[in-house]
């Protein structure tokens, strides 16, 4: 035999207006997952945004090395601009995050080698080398004397 519980009429109003309340079945749970995708998005545009404000601009230039620092911070070098012609005397610094790309130390770089270097403008207008490479001006390119054709 199956014993009934009895549940007043209030007792089953009661328990589905919880339902309703705390988003178990119905609208409630779809709009709940709405709003919070909704303010995920706004929180990471909005983030986003923050961040990239102040994020510097990474600019690339080729140039002729004039000097580098006894010290190895920095190395100064000739750019020629190419709208104007005018040859511009820069200083370019090196930090913890700069890359030397084809040789070890930044005193391997010589007088009137040409090098490429990506960097940032960095506080007081200082430009901060990410990655410094020498060109290869003239010349076959490297391991052309080991290609035996196709």
């Amino acid at each position: 035999m199956i014993k009934r519980s009895r549940l007043s009429s209030r007792s089953l109003v009661a328990v589905g207006k919880m339902t309703r309340s705390t988003g178990h079945g119905g609208h409630g749970t779809r709009s709940v997952v709405f709003f919070h995708a909704v303010s995920i998005a706004l929180a990471f545009l909005c983030f986003s945004q923050i961040c990239l404000a102040d994020a510097p601009v990474m600019k690339t230039l080729s140039a002729h090395v004039v000097k580098v620092a006894e010290d190895s911070t920095s190395v100064d070098v000739d750019f020629r601009h190419p709208a104007t012609g005018e040859i511009q005397h820069l200083t370019f610094h090196v930090d913890n995050q700069t890359g030397l790309s084809g040789f070890g130390k930044l005193q391997e770089l010589r007088a009137g080698q040409v090098v490429n270097i990506d960097y940032v403008e960095g506080e007081k207008h200082h430009f901060m080398i990410r990655r410094i490479a020498r060109v290869k001006l003239s010349g076959p390119p490297a391991g052309l004397e080991n290609f035996r054709g196709l």
